[in-house]
């Protein structure tokens, strides 16, 4: 009776300990390593654009958040009738999101031409979960919230092995009094509108509730139209004539269309090849036909998705080979300037 009785342990434990082992193991399945992120027409459904990128792919191409080193915190609800349920000290039910490193999702939007003021975003889980922020969310966050970035590395561990990744966290640019990195409820207050704020139960504040898991899309919403809206009364048309020394060019001009304050181009590509016989490091000089186009220019040109620098190399390419650019337009909401804004664009090649 004794050894049956043993057994029949015996064999539970197994039991268990396979349960166990097929939950870790189905947990650590779900962790997502590719991000697919669109950008939607005004109607919704209409695809501008598109593009999916995994996590290596981000990490080597676009700008890495966190040091690997560095906590990262959100805030769960507070369930004491006696607390502050915003708790603006934010020390209570704070959420370790743990040593991180992730990529801002601003970074990811602007490959498929980025958010206008007026956009929307949805961060969506691959379940279908998703969140949804603002364009002011992203672009310009407060440094109570700081950049919005979805994270694929944690505590030494990288997805799939960062079983919650890819994950968006939050990285605030404060402390609390413990020296301690929270986007709290109370930033979230202070730094969300009403509509993109998290709540518990619908009773309970908690920033926590915002930190998607397992994150598959990314899906921006826009509400001009491609290349803005040419009724703007605001309007910036601009035309460049394209002028190459030293390499050659795929193109002679572009036209950005009509861009209003606050509005985004489409991309526009600009191939270049080494017809030289040596290496050379490519820059790009904009010559405004008057003050105003150079100003223009100079606060909404963007290459390779970085500002406009003349003393930017923005390619290096080897002998009898070729690279492609992307160049676009973000007008800044004040610009104020009405009319054509003409321009050269001067590509420059040095021997490297």
């Amino acid at each position: 009776m004794m050894m049956k009785k043993i057994r029949q342990n015996m064999a539970l434990t197994m039991l268990l300990c396979i349960v166990m082992l097929c939950s870790a193991l189905s947990a650590q399945a779900d962790a997502t390593t590719e991000v697919h992120v669109v950008k939607y027409a005004p109607d919704g459904t209409t695809i501008l654009d598109e593009t999916t990128v995994t996590t290596g792919w981000m990490e080597t191409n676009l700008p890495v958040h966190g040091d690997g080193t560095t906590h990262y915190y959100h805030q769960g609800p507070v369930f004491d009738d006696d607390a502050d349920r915003w708790d603006p000290d934010e020390t209570l039910n704070l959420k370790d999101k743990g040593a991180l490193k992730g990529t801002d999702v601003k970074d990811l939007c602007d490959l498929v031409g980025g958010m206008s003021s007026g956009d929307e975003i949805k961060i969506k889980a691959f379940d279908g979960f998703y969140k949804s922020f603002a364009y002011k969310d992203v672009y310009t966050p407060e440094a109570e919230q700081g950049p919005m970035v979805l994270c694929w590395h944690k505590d030494g561990n990288s997805v799939p092995a960062y079983d919650d990744g890819i994950q968006l966290v939050f990285f605030a640019r404060t402390q609390n009094a413990a020296g301690q990195y929270v986007f709290g409820n109370w930033d979230m207050h202070e730094c969300l509108d009403e509509e993109y704020r998290y709540n518990y139960s619908a009773i309970y504040p908690s920033s926590n509730g915002l930190s998607v898991r397992t994150v598959s899309d990314i899906e921006i919403y826009t509400t001009q139209s491609s290349g803005g809206d040419a009724s703007t009364s605001l309007t910036a048309i601009a035309n460049v004539e394209v002028i190459m020394v030293g390499i050659s060019l795929n193109r002679t001009e572009i036209d950005y269309g009509d861009v209003g304050p606050g509005l985004s181009s489409d991309n526009e590509p600009v191939e270049i090849t080494n017809i030289g016989s040596s290496d050379v490091d490519v820059s790009l000089e904009v010559e405004g036909k008057s003050g105003t186009a150079q100003d223009f220019y100079e606060q909404s040109l963007f290459v390779d998705n970085e500002l406009y620098n003349p003393a930017t190399t923005i390619a290096q390419i080897i002998t009898s080979s070729s690279e492609d650019i992307l160049t676009q337009l973000r007008v800044p909401s004040d610009w104020n300037e009405i009319g054509t804004q003409d321009a050269t664009f001067v590509f420059w090649a040095e021997e490297a």
